[in-house]
């Protein structure tokens, strides 16, 4: 039997919810991080992006091998290191911080899970 990472619950509570606000109401979240509002499309596109990804964070839960798991630490501290760029540079406000504090947060947990096997 396959090993269940609960941290991935977080992960994937997150990832849903995010999704969900970036397809229905993005402004809302935009305003959040201090970003301006938009009506132009790619912002639900983005949503539809992050809401398909709760679907393979729910496979994860349940069927994810050691190593699979581990690849998203990677990819989510990856992810993280773009944003701080982004406000190091001076593209992006400082509120962007707090999704890579949540993400950082969420990937140490699951690496954690993943060391203990």
């Amino acid at each position: 039997m396959q090993k269940t990472y609960k941290s991935l619950y977080g992960q994937l509570a997150y990832v849903l919810i995010s999704g969900l606000q970036l397809l229905f109401i993005p402004n809302t979240m935009l305003e959040l991080f201090g970003l301006p509002p938009t009506n132009e499309l790619w912002i639900r596109v983005l949503g539809m992006l992050v809401l398909a990804l709760s679907f393979y964070y729910y496979a994860m839960i349940h069927h994810g091998t050691p190593q699979v798991v581990r690849a998203t630490v990677y990819g989510r501290l990856l992810f993280c290191a773009g944003l701080l760029a982004f406000v190091l540079l001076g593209m992006a406000d400082k509120p962007l911080i707090l999704f890579a504090v949540i993400e950082i947060g969420l990937a140490l947990w699951t690496w954690q899970e993943v060391k203990k096997g």
